[in-house]
């Protein structure tokens, strides 16, 4: 049974902590969640259009206006304290972000289990890489592949494609390895982390989350620390 508290355990009691966050750490970034009242899917139900792949290639303009806008007031906004946090105590991170603000952070080896808005993939090669480069590449407002010429689109995972396996493996890994495991701005009953805490604690690891607002997150966590993140994680990273 979860339990709730305020504050996290010392650092110094761990050798490798692994974070999972979600839409919910860059709330203070300026960015919305998709989800709920307030959210994205809500207030702007058309640009759902750019989360699906069945829609793919007609809908890559909109892809480029939703998630490339996303990355680019991500950017503008910087990294919140709670992604430095991370950064600065060293903690691996697992993210279903795309907006690129651990790598940003500093947390430069971040697992994007839903890929990055900041890169950009081919519609017709294999060619992937910076979403920047793609535009230098271009003739035309709208990016190009800088190899074959053709149109690319952000190279993040739509609504009926598949998690990057590689990805997907790393998480796994780190969360089967970690001694504290931590779910910063997620749900813990949603996919990926209604398997990657059962995953950690199975393993040994202390399993906290992370909200603000208190309740039971679920029997994969040992406890549920009740505030803001940004708070939370900042004040822990200086102790």
């Amino acid at each position: 049974m979860s339990t709730a508290g305020e504050r996290l355990p010392p650092r110094a009691q761990f050798d490798r902590i692994v974070a999972l966050t979600g839409a919910g750490i860059s709330v203070a970034a300026g960015l919305g969640t998709f989800r709920g009242p307030d959210g994205l899917w809500t207030i702007a139900p058309d640009v759902e259009r750019a989360m699906h792949a069945q829609y793919v290639p007609g809908n890559v303009d909109l892809m480029w206006q939703v998630w490339g806008g996303m990355h680019e007031r991500a950017q503008e906004a910087g990294p919140t304290p709670a992604h430095r946090a991370l950064a600065a105590v060293g903690a691996e991170v697992i993210t279903q972000n795309v907006d690129g603000l651990h790598h940003t952070a500093g947390s430069v080896d971040a697992i994007e289990i839903h890929g990055s808005a900041g890169r950009a993939r081919c519609l017709l090669c294999t060619w992937d890489g910076p979403a920047v480069e793609a535009a230098r590449a271009s003739g035309d407002p709208r990016p190009r592949c800088p190899r074959c010429g053709e149109l690319v689109r952000p190279a993040v995972v739509l609504f009926g494609e598949s998690l990057d396996e590689a990805a997907l493996a790393a998480a796994r890994r780190a969360a089967a390895t970690c001694d504290l495991f931590l779910a910063v701005g997620t749900s813990g009953r949603v996919a990926p982390a209604s398997w990657l805490a059962p995953l950690a604690r199975a393993a040994g690891a202390m399993v906290i989350n992370i909200d603000p607002v208190s309740g039971d997150p679920g029997p994969a966590f040992h406890r549920q620390v009740t505030g803001d993140a940004q708070r939370v994680l900042a004040e822990w990273a200086e102790s």
